[in-house]
């Protein structure tokens, strides 16, 4: 197998296909040339007329030179029409074998030139012949070489000839020189071999760099459209749990008003124990609701991070209470190592972190225990969560942090949640610019950590107090309620009442306006949900119930069930405060109680 066979070999699939694809290049190549050189023929073929002129019978010269002369003007004209459109690669490749036909007359007509302008009385101009005849067929070697047929087509009539010329001379020395020249093309066929295959090669890595860069932007584009539908998909998906999210939580809102208006109506235990089961379903569900709102805000960008300096140990210590009596349930140790590291970040969001983890390591534990600490870790403070639970296959690290993904809960059992909790995990790390440590040993327990700077800052000692539970009512405070479900608007109505306030309903913002002017009473606080019908917005509807009293400050809180990022996104741009559906009555109270007391 020769060198160009072979690298065919490596390119890919040896075919006729292949094969003709070169060639036609190469063809190509030897056309681009081809003007230019007919050029050269034709000046030098002037030079040897202009010589032996004089020399020898001018008909022999004239009728030479014509000949050379339409020959070369055939061989241009059939270069431009080549060049002057593109052809197929059999058509290109059957141009070159017409190329092929006229270099072989090119090359009998200075091989003609050896017979016919042989000058015995001066030898001088001969020897000029043969210098020239002989230069042309190196340097075409640089041209005709793309196809080597070509360049033995031309080569062999022009020199052979000159060959025979001189090995019939009378003297030995000519003879030896006609050896020499026929050793001389012998030596040329190698060079122009090697010539060949260099170009051939060249043509071959350009066209492996041309079908990689289309196999690359293929890929590239196949990703690209990859990654687009995904993006799609996940838009679509939370469009999805957005709206699937804002209809269930209306009815559950209205349900958990109702409910807290009915816990303060009964009196029997046996009737309380029953509305306390309902209320514990309805949170359930309310917390499962709230894990798709905390994954929409995230995505949407409203969190904001707001950092305040803070000992880790008061974080200890709330989580603790939290989960302690859910450890013992499960019978499992659940120790906190004591510490008295500070920190500068969202309190907020890291005790939302830490309570995941520390939810997850209790769930996913049966025997041994939770341990949640701290230790120097590169220069930097590692918080971690230890567990001796059934611990995490390598191929599955990944995985865990997915939306909607739960390793050891393939019949979706509730109570082991709903798989959001390590995506939020994940978005709030990033947050706060946490990087995440995972390490995990199937059967042996997990360990998932949190990367931290600590801060200087050294807490004052103060005793915290706790807000007071108390009772609240609002007598006299006028409360209006705008909300296009009439559940809702019902529920809050009968909830409202029962804490002594008076209530104006409305789902509309001209139904709200015109229930006020004729009421003529001014409202304390306006309560809107924040989608309305015939594309109403609840901050729309509060600016246009503020504007008609200008005198006054009315508060206005939106209660929204929309989970949709970028509804969240202009919510929270109205400036107004926001509460998401299902709102807890006892979370409503306080609020209120902020408000307008």
């Amino acid at each position: 197998m020769n060198n160009d066979d072979g690298l065919i070999e490596r390119s890919g699939n040896v075919s006729s296909t292949q094969r003709k694809r070169v060639e036609a290049e190469l063809v190509k190549l030897l056309y681009q040339q081809a003007r230019t050189v007919m050029l050269g023929l034709m000046a030098t073929a002037s030079v040897i007329a202009i010589i032996f002129y004089n020399n020898i019978p001018n008909i022999i010269v004239i009728s030479w030179f014509t000949v050379v002369f339409g020959l070369t003007l055939i061989r241009y004209l059939s270069a431009w029409q080549f060049n002057a459109r593109v052809r197929s690669v059999d058509e290109t490749v059957n141009w070159g074998w017409r190329f092929t036909f006229f270099a072989f007359l090119s090359g009998c007509t200075w091989g003609a030139a050896a017979i016919l302008f042989y000058t015995p009385e001066n030898l001088q101009l001969f020897f000029i012949l043969t210098l020239i005849v002989i230069g042309l067929t190196i340097t075409s070697m640089a041209a005709l070489s793309a196809f080597i047929w070509a360049y033995y087509a031309y080569a062999i009539p022009a020199m052979l000839p000159l060959v025979w010329r001189y090995m019939n001379m009378d003297h030995q020395e000519y003879y030896i020189f006609g050896i020499l020249i026929l050793i001389l093309i012998i030596t040329l066929f190698p060079f122009a071999k090697v010539n060949h295959k260099t170009l051939r090669h060249s043509v071959m890595l350009r066209f492996e760099n041309i079908d990689l860069v289309h196999q690359l932007t293929e890929q590239k584009e196949k990703a690209e459209q990859a990654v687009k539908v995904a993006e799609e998909a996940n838009i679509t998906k939370t469009r999805f749990l957005a709206a699937a999210s804002h209809d269930l939580r209306q009815p559950l809102h209205a349900m958990g008003l109702f409910l807290g208006a009915l816990e303060d109506r009964i009196e029997k235990s046996d009737q309380k124990i029953i509305v306390h089961k309902i209320q514990k379903s309805s949170h359930a569900l309310s917390e499962l609701l709230d894990s798709l709102l905390d994954i929409s805000k995230l995505d949407a960008g409203v969190v904001r991070s707001e950092p305040r300096s803070f000992c880790l140990q008061a974080l200890f210590d709330e989580l603790k209470y939290e989960f302690e009596h859910l450890a013992e349930e499960k019978n499992i140790s659940l120790r906190f190592k004591g510490t008295k590291i500070c920190l500068h970040t969202d309190y907020a969001i890291l005790v939302r972190i830490v309570r995941n983890l520390v939810s997850n390591a209790i769930r996913y534990t049966k025997n041994g225990g939770v341990v949640i600490g701290c230790r120097p870790y590169k220069g930097k403070m590692l918080l971690a969560v230890y567990d001796t639970g059934i611990g995490i296959h390598q191929d599955e690290m990944t995985n865990v942090f997915k939306e909607f993904q739960q390793l050891h809960n393939p019949e979706r059992d509730r109570s082991k949640g709903l798989g959001l909790g390590l995506a939020i995990v994940k978005r709030m790390a990033h947050l706060l610019e946490m990087p995440l440590s995972i390490r995990s040993i199937p059967g042996n327990g997990s360990m998932f950590g949190l990367v931290m700077s600590v801060s200087s800052w050294k807490p004052e000692r103060k005793v915290s107090e706790e807000r007071k539970s108390e009772i609240m009512f609002f007598d006299d405070k006028l409360v209006l309620i705008i909300d296009d479900e009439m559940e809702v608007r019902d529920s809050l109505t009968e909830l409202l009442q029962s804490w002594h306030c008076e209530v104006i309903s409305a789902s509309s913002c001209k139904e709200a306006l015109s229930a006020l002017n004729n009421s003529d009473l001014i409202p304390d606080i306006i309560l809107a949900d924040y989608r309305l019908r015939d594309n109403e917005k609840g901050n729309d509807v509060i600016r246009k119930v503020q504007a008609t009293y200008p005198a006054q400050e009315i508060p206005a809180i939106i209660i929204t069930g929309d989970t949709a990022p970028d509804r969240i996104k202009e919510a929270n741009e109205s400036g107004h405060m926001i509460l998401h559906k299902p709102v807890s009555p006892n979370g409503l109270r306080v609020i209120l109680g902020d408000v307008l007391l």
